[in-house]
């Protein structure tokens, strides 16, 4: 299974490339904006987890 970082990498690349067709273009867009999105989820979620935790002394 791919990170989910390498999957975001990947489909922007494709986006770039040209090599879609309008449909393919869409489904892509959409999966990197969900791809996007829980990324900044996760991302978020560990900030919060960091902050929570207290430091050694």
């Amino acid at each position: 299974m791919l990170t989910i970082d390498r999957q975001i990498q990947e489909l922007r690349m494709e986006l770039a490339a040209c090599f879609l067709t309008r449909r393919e273009r869409v489904q892509a867009r959409r999966e990197l904006d969900t791809l996007l999105a829980r990324h900044a989820d996760r991302e978020g979620a560990f900030k919060t987890l960091a902050a929570d935790d207290p430091a050694p002394d």
